[in-house]
């Protein structure tokens, strides 16, 4: 039974024996950057194959940001968090025992109902509401982040960092920066302060180079940015230059872009961060 009440931007939803969690997790994997999750009580048990411990920790390794929020673990009589690599590099888990909401959150919907995050929900007559709204998803996050997660107590925080995030930031800047046609523009607005942006590129170039993409054009973006910060004249062969850089920066980031995300779902993110030796 599934049954659904439209409103707009959204909708109720009322289900028995359904698949909501199986479609809202592989929704997850088209491009969402970030989940939330607030429950009462969550299952860290390792052992079984289909959990929510076990999807949670497949879109980790394939790039999601997962954020884990709960008020009881369930997976043994100790009250100890165990958990496997994937999870202690990738999810944080924080404990509120006062939680007893059930949230779930991505970038562009937010489940908010009755189910308990375990595909046995699955068997209850359940309901709840889908929001599509993007300032309701915000203000959903933002309570999220500024009621829930400041008022518990953190049982892992990953400590890996993952230099390939900064990727699409990159990129986004140099699609910005595309669109100046004049050099007289640089110095107009806050186009310039894209510039800076480039140095995460620096950051993460001996980890392309280690994967087969190093970076194929170099410019010094900070002379050009100290003399736009200090109002100085740029001189027209370093804008041409600059531009030109621009030019073949941006179809390289898109093919590193989509090959990492390749990798991440071919080997996992876990396996290709050892493979550049930033996790042992």
């Amino acid at each position: 039974m599934f049954k659904e009440i439209p409103f707009q931007e959204g909708k109720v939803i009322f289900f028995k024996e359904s698949n909501l969690w199986n479609d809202l997790l592989e929704r997850c994997k088209k491009g969402t950057k970030s989940i939330y999750i607030a429950t009462y009580n969550f299952n860290f048990k390792h052992k079984y194959e289909r959990t929510f411990y076990r999807e949670l920790s497949k879109l980790a390794n394939s790039g999601v940001h997962v954020n884990l929020l709960y008020a009881k673990m369930n997976f043994s009589n100790e009250d100890k968090l165990e958990i496997e690599e994937i999870f202690e590099n990738f999810v944080l888990c924080a404990e509120l025992p006062t939680n007893h909401s059930k949230i779930f959150l991505a970038d562009d919907f937010a489940y908010i109902g009755s189910a308990n995050f375990s595909f046995g929900s699955n068997n209850n007559y359940e309901s709840g509401v889908i929001f599509s709204n993007k300032e309701i998803i915000s203000e959903i996050r933002r309570f999220f982040g500024e009621e829930l997660l400041e008022k518990s107590e953190f049982k892992n925080v990953p400590d890996c960092f993952d230099p390939f995030e900064f990727l699409p930031r990159i990129l986004n800047a140099v699609d910005e920066l595309n669109k100046i046609k004049r050099k007289e523009d640089l110095y107009v607005g806050e186009i310039k302060h894209a510039i800076p942006e480039l140095r995460y590129l620096d950051d993460i170039e001996k980890h392309l180079e280690d994967l087969g993409y190093p970076v194929p054009i170099h410019f010094d973006w900070w002379q050009l940015y100290e003399q736009l910060y200090e109002g100085k004249h740029v001189p027209d062969i370093i804008f041409r230059n600059f531009k030109s850089y621009l030019h073949i920066l941006s179809p390289y980031l898109v093919d590193v872009i989509t090959f990492i995300s390749e990798q991440y779902e071919s080997i996992g993110r876990i396996e290709l961060l050892k493979r550049i030796r930033v996790i042992k």
